[in-house]
């Protein structure tokens, strides 16, 4: 990412002569520095001459390409200079002349021997031209994973033929790599032989993959494959398989969990799951936690969520808030946060800061100017607050010397987050950085509080690179350096050294070509996931990578979908898929549809079947057992001693709707925690504002009003909403609509004044009901 320093430079315009952004910050740099550097891999790869991008701006793009392209050409004519004056060369282009290299070798009979080739579909350009050397090296054998040698001629065809007239066929199907390879291999498919034998039952998995997955113009030969194949054949090549359709991403993560603590009942036994959702690997290695077991994950852990790295964007995210009370709070949940005591006085102290503090109307808004200056002015209003009649009985209940501790606690958090605290502005990079990692390590505990320690080398060394040659014009503020500390964080990958377990692994779909199970669970398949959405260039639309000779962005879903197929081909197979993902609901996958579809009802209905015995275990482990006899239905009827005698109208509206709510309250006293940071919602809206009327007819209940009535009334919701004015977006958005409406009642107060002996903010009534057992029943309401 050392282009970064040249898409930094554009943060304004990188063309004076246009007024087009390239990154409005320096984080966005950061992303699209990212981009630049795949697509020159990518030129690298492909063997695409870079000198072909500037011809192709046609008169009928739109002039953003032309723009596009003039950055292009500055990347272009200045990263070659960078590399020679650091004395480097491009990953990508080492890896080629690695290859490339040893293609010579070989061709000029230096390289002797046997040379083998397994397991490569040649979609890197030199790698299939290596792969071509060999195959033609006099002791050389290229093995080409999962050839389709069942499918028919005129499909095979459509594969193989003009991808600018099909791209479905040429780009995403699973032959797709293949087909290209064994052009450039120049072998025809018939030529090439089987290695072994399989058993009839992979045998016909095969063929039926085969057969669902072939080109979408081709299906109609769906109905010549049912009749050639009978119920008996199609049971057997869906015998091993099974499917999940989990509710939910996390239902889904929980079954795949059960199904590979299960593969553990079996002795020897070994289980593999293959997903590119990392998130869903993520939960199914915290599911496996339950039953003590780690399964390792090939991908890693990025640093930005390792516990040291969780902590380090937590403090940015107070310090962008100026410790607001939502950011403040997580900062004090996490685990390594130590602030000069144990771990056992913060949590107990951050428990008794969150109810008494950061639950009250006191904590609204940014609170590092208050907790900086006067903490003990803050403790002393949340004390205030405390005294209240109507507030929280668990705020009651904090003592002298706890409410002490808690000034402590401020106090402590005050001095150690100063370096980050005191800065502000724009800022360069060198300055947040040391200001950042002087905060971590004053309120992160030592080294032996932390039983992993890789993460905090590996924060330490992101620290140390990010403060050396950094350019002074490109500038962060606070939030933007919290972005650019994310996203690079997120791509430091850490291994660990943790205790996996030998038979369970957990892999992307590139580590699971490598890698052989006995059970082979594919999580994710859905549309988006598995296979992925097609991700367009952010430097090069399609007619342009067509006319360099770059391959367009289905090729990923070919990819992909070999990689489906090829995981297929072992004897047990665990589907899985959610119909919701991130609260949406989602479709399935394009491979299993083609496979229910091909497949039937009746036998694709014995997959589900198999699937959901995980799936009812996965929906049983959390619920405790049946009791006997069963427990009747809880209803609201508590003795009639402790049944309120008085209650409001919109009371009796509440118990209508939900009475639940009412016992809670009534009955149980539980009352609702107050929100953090106050409360700040369209109810205490509403109050504020009445409140200030209230003050306002106080002041002037008869008459006319005063010409001084539109200020006074002004400070008094000021006044009143004070704690809403903290929010920049309330005071921008909000207020302004808000002044336009005193206009409106002060008009609409003009008008009626004159025809008014009195007027009241609020009415209050009652009405007492008498009860048949003579006791009597009070029903109120205020106006």
């Amino acid at each position: 990412h050392a282009i970064v320093s040249v898409s930094a430079q554009g943060e304004h315009a990188f063309d004076t002569r246009e007024s087009f952004l390239v990154a409005t910050t320096a984080a966005d740099a950061w992303h699209l520095s990212g981009e630049l550097a795949n697509l020159i891999d990518e030129l690298i790869i492909e063997d695409v001459a870079w000198e072909r991008l500037d011809p192709l701006v046609l008169s009928e793009f739109d002039r953003y390409w032309r723009i596009t392209l003039d950055f292009l050409n500055i990347a272009i004519e200045q990263w070659p200079k960078i590399l020679a004056e650091r004395k480097l060369v491009d990953e990508a282009r080492r890896q080629v002349a690695l290859i490339e290299a040893q293609s010579r070798r070989l061709q000029d009979g230096t390289l002797s021997g046997p040379v083998i080739a397994i397991g490569s579909t040649g979609t890197n350009r030199a790698t299939a031209r290596l792969l071509a050397a060999i195959a033609r090296a006099p002791q050389g054998a290229v093995v080409l994973p999962g050839l389709d040698l069942d499918l028919d001629d005129r499909a095979w065809a459509m594969i193989a033929g003009d991808p600018g007239q099909n791209i479905e066929a040429s780009f995403t199907h699973p032959q797709a790599a293949l087909s290209r390879l064994l052009g450039l291999l120049q072998v025809k498919r018939e030529d090439v032989v089987s290695l072994g034998e399989v058993a009839q039952s992979l045998a016909a998995r095969s063929t039926f993959v085969s057969e669902a997955l072939r080109p979408a113009e081709s299906t109609h030969e769906w109905i010549d494959y049912r009749t050639r194949v009978d119920a008996v054949l199609l049971d057997a090549a869906l015998q091993g398989v099974s499917l999940i359709e989990a509710a939910d991403e996390r239902e889904e993560a929980l079954a795949l969990a059960i199904a590979m603590r299960h593969v553990l009942e079996t002795p020897c036994e070994t289980a593999a799951l293959v997903t590119p959702d990392r998130n869903l690997a993520r939960r199914v290695r915290t599911e496996l936690l339950r039953w003590g077991v780690d399964a390792e994950d090939s991908a890693g852990e990025p640093l930005s969520t390792s516990p040291i790295g969780a902590l380090a964007r937590l403090a940015l995210a107070c310090a962008a808030s100026k410790m607001a009370a939502p950011d403040l709070a997580a900062l004090l949940t996490h685990p390594l946060l130590r602030l000069g005591l144990s771990r056992e006085d913060v949590a107990r102290r951050a428990a008794l800061l969150e109810i008494g503090v950061l639950r009250s109307a006191s904590a609204a808004g940014s609170l590092s100017e208050r907790i900086a200056g006067e903490p003990s002015a803050l403790i002393v209003a949340a004390r205030d607050e405390a005294d209240d009649p109507y507030a929280h009985p668990a705020k009651k209940r904090i003592s002298a010397e706890e409410w002490a501790s808690l000034e402590d606690l401020l106090f402590r958090l005050a001095a150690q987050f100063a370096p980050l605290l005191n800065l502000g502005g724009k800022l360069a990079l060198d300055r947040w950085v040391a200001a950042h990692r002087d905060t971590i390590e004053a309120i992160a505990g030592s080294e032996d509080d932390d039983p992993d320690r890789e993460d905090r080398a590996a924060l330490a060394a992101l620290f140390d690179e990010l403060m050396q040659g950094t350019p002074d014009h490109i500038t962060f503020g606070v939030e933007s350096y919290g972005l650019f500390f994310a996203a690079v964080a997120r791509e430091i990958i850490l291994r660990g050294a943790a205790q996996a377990h030998p038979r369970l692994q957990i892999l992307g779909l590139l580590e699971a070509r490598l890698v052989d199970a006995d059970v082979m669970l594919l999580g994710g398949l859905d549309e988006t996931v598995w296979p992925p959405q097609a991700r367009t260039d952010a430097f090069l639309n399609r007619p342009m990578r067509a006319e360099l000779g770059l391959t367009p962005p289905e090729r990923k879903l070919g990819q992909t979908a070999h990689d489906f197929a090829q995981a297929m081909g072992k004897g047990k197979v665990i589907l899985s898929r959610a119909r919701k993902r991130d609260g949406a609901p989602v479709v399935a996958s394009r491979f299993l549809q083609r496979m229910a579809a091909l497949a039937g009802d009746e036998a694709w209905k014995k997959c589900r079947g198999r699937g959901d015995f995980y799936l009812d275990l996965a929906r049983a482990i959390d619920h405790p057992a049946p009791v006997t006899p069963p427990i009747e239905r809880p209803r609201p009827r508590p003795p009639v001693d402790l049944r309120p005698t008085r209650l409001s109208v919109t009371q009796i509206e509440t118990l209508r709707r939900d009475p639940y709510v009412l016992y809670a309250e009534k009955i149980l006293r539980v009352k609702e925690l107050d929100p953090l940071g106050g409360a700040l919602g369209a109810g205490e809206f509403g109050s504020a504002i009445h409140a200030a009327l209230e003050r306002f007819v106080d002041i002037h209940p008869v008459g006319f009003l005063p010409l001084g009535a539109r200020e006074k009334l002004r400070a008094l919701l000021r006044e009143e909403l004070a704690a809403q004015l903290q929010d920049e977006d309330f005071a921008a958005l909000r207020w302004p609509r808000l002044e336009k409406t005193i206009d409106f009642y002060l008009g609409f107060e003009a008008r009626r004044r004159d025809k008014i002996r009195l007027i009241k903010p609020e009415c209050e009534g009652k009405l007492d009901i008498p009860l048949a057992d003579g006791s009597i029943f009070t029903l109120t309401a205020r106006a």
